[in-house]
């Protein structure tokens, strides 16, 4: 399965340079088809291997109930936390139809494959029937929706203790999307790139509507 499929041209376009741009620079109808080709074909995107409670995502802990006399949310103290994936492709590519919010356009694929949009405040996270995780015998993560396809795929550290998460669990918590904080922001370096400063990007990119996620069946393929 590709990210997207181009859409055929109609009669009457608008003159190319209003219409397309990739860098801020003014591009034809078929570069721009071209350009998400190659995004489409291109399923090695950048990953991080985490936690539900991760400072960098400020999602807390998974409830397992909540006390009815003090209303305090109870969770399961030294169980397996509940892992979490990130999957962030190389280049965005932004979408806004006259009138309509800036989109983009992997991120709409997913959730249009059945992935949810995953908003700032109450956020729908939700099992993907279909989809599922797929660790290789190299390490490697592969994300595969529901027609088996791969849409995204990570080569990460090799994480012993997450990779146990995930098989105690059954499944993990996917999030795709270009700015959910996993590379370095340009002219940083790695070990500056602060806890606060990924949960402000991610946050960011929710508000803005950039990021797919759900609960994915974890397959251990090794």
């Amino acid at each position: 399965m590709g990210r997207f499929k181009p859409k055929k041209q109609r009669g009457n376009q608008q003159p190319q340079g209003q219409r397309f741009r990739i860098d801020d620079r003014a591009v034809s109808q078929a570069e721009i088809l071209m350009a998400g080709e190659q995004l489409s074909n291109n399923v090695d995107d950048h990953g991080r291997l985490l936690y539900m409670n991760a400072p960098s995502l400020g999602l807390g802990e998974v409830a397992t109930g909540i006390d009815v006399d003090t209303g305090s949310v109870e969770t399961a103290e030294g169980e397996h936390p509940m892992p979490v994936a990130l999957f962030e492709p190389e280049r965005a590519m932004m979408s806004q139809v006259p009138g309509g919010a800036v989109t983009e356009i992997q991120v709409e694929g997913a959730i249009a494959a059945g992935m949810r949009r995953f908003p700032r405040g109450l956020a729908d996270l939700r099992t993907i029937p279909g989809w599922t995780l797929h660790r290789l015998v190299d390490d490697r993560l592969e994300l595969r929706s529901l027609d088996g396809g791969v849409y995204s795929r990570i080569s990460v550290p090799s994480a012993p203790d997450w990779y146990s998460a995930a098989l105690h669990h059954g499944y993990v918590v996917c999030f795709y999307g270009p700015q959910l904080g996993v590379r370095t922001p340009p002219n940083s370096a790695p070990e500056r790139y602060t806890d606060a400063e990924r949960l402000e990007e991610f946050r960011t990119a929710r508000g803005r509507g950039l990021i797919a996620g759900g609960i994915i069946t974890y397959r251990n393929n090794r």
